[in-house]
């Protein structure tokens, strides 16, 4: 084994496996933005019009994964897990280092698992103007 080898195996150890995109994963919620099809951030995720609209997303798209981010406040987090239990759709709340926290956080991401989207426009708000 070469000594390049060797250190790149203890650096990995110590720091783990290095992420592609670490910034973007982490503003959503864990995925890669051309996977995302929709975000709500928190002031969306508290109006009943932009939770409608995710509704209907999550219908028309059973493939959808609603991403709930356990940081967001406590009326976008209600309304959210409320829709969770109304849709088919794979749903996840992430804690943690995962999920970012503050008033500027996403409360939602609606992603695929692997395929790639490439959507110009993902913010609820923007796509969908009421």
């Amino acid at each position: 084994m070469s000594e390049d080898n060797i250190n790149e195996r203890m650096t990995q150890s110590m720091h783990g496996t290095p992420k592609i995109n670490p910034d973007e994963q982490h503003k959503y919620l864990g995925t890669f933005r051309e996977r995302v099809a929709l975000t709500l951030d928190q002031g969306e995720a508290q109006q009943p019009q932009f939770i409608d609209v995710l509704h209907k997303e999550l219908d028309d798209h059973p493939e959808y994964h609603l991403l709930i981010n356990g940081n967001a406040s406590e009326t976008a987090f209600n309304n959210l897990t409320d829709l969770s239990a109304q849709v088919s759709n794979h749903s996840k709340i992430l804690a943690g280092k995962t999920a970012p926290d503050g008033s500027e956080a996403l409360a939602a991401v609606v992603c695929t698992e692997s395929t790639a989207l490439h959507l110009d426009e993902v913010d609820v708000a923007r796509r969908f103007p009421q």
